[in-house]
């Protein structure tokens, strides 16, 4: 597999996950020492402790996906690795964080960070773990419906690739979400689910028993290789 990577995006965002919680602590503590020093400062004290919990928020947010060894960018390649050169793994340069490109098309890999337990049953999607309020409260972002969110994205970079390529010229974009934590326990029905949904050690194993079918023409794959810059820098995995 061959991977392209837009690194100052990543940096920019891992530089402020690893300063921002800090920088966030600071401003709580700052507020604190205000409210003793000037009690009349008190609207003064209240911005600073807004902007200091919105501030710790954001270091939480970008943190979870971008520091540390779950960070989603060391994650999706490591479960995509050992892949051949006929997939490319774009990541940042599309609408959606991850895109796969394969010889049939193009599959979205929508990555959700929740660890726990993961159900799927009746039409709703349900999230349990531990301390699941507090994680809520710093920054981790709730189950939400994910096929919803994976098909959108889907829809995004289907748009996107239209306007790249010339009218007419038809590629497969597919989704998958994509749970990397882990300790995660899915219980999803692989037959129910609107969506295809792995963890980290079973995408792999679904790529190959569902690839994209047929695989896309020589000249359709110039376009698209063209229109993605596939012919650039990338790193073999």
């Amino acid at each position: 597999m061959q991977v392209i990577t837009n690194e100052s995006y990543i940096n920019r965002r891992k530089k402020i996950g690893e300063l921002a919680p800090f920088a966030g602590l600071v401003l709580l503590g700052a507020s604190a020492v205000l409210i003793v020093v000037k009690p009349e400062w008190l609207w003064v004290t209240m911005a600073v402790v807004w902007v200091g919990f919105i501030v710790s928020l954001t270091g939480s947010y970008l943190g979870e996906r971008f520091v540390g060894p779950n960070a989603h960018w060391k994650r999706v390649p490591d479960a995509l690795k050992g892949l051949n050169r006929d997939h490319w793994l774009l990541m940042y340069q599309l609408a959606s964080p991850f895109v796969l490109v394969e010889p049939g098309g193009l599959t979205v890999i929508s990555v959700k960070p929740q660890g726990g337990q993961v159900t799927y049953e009746e039409g709703r999607w349900r999230h349990r773990q531990k301390l699941g309020f507090l994680r809520r409260f710093a920054g981790q972002e709730s189950i939400g419906h994910p096929d919803r969110f994976a098909n959108a994205e889907a829809d995004v970079v289907r748009d996107q690739l239209a306007k790249l390529l010339p009218e007419g010229t038809e590629i497969p974009v597919r989704a998958v979400i994509l749970f990397t934590q882990a300790e995660i326990e899915l219980d999803v029905d692989v037959d129910s689910v609107p969506v295809p949904t792995v963890r980290v050690t079973t995408l792999k194993r679904w790529l190959r028993k569902n690839p994209l079918r047929p695989r896309l023409s020589e000249e359709t794959k110039a376009l698209l290789a063209k229109a993605l810059l596939l012919d650039g820098e990338a790193e073999a995995e």
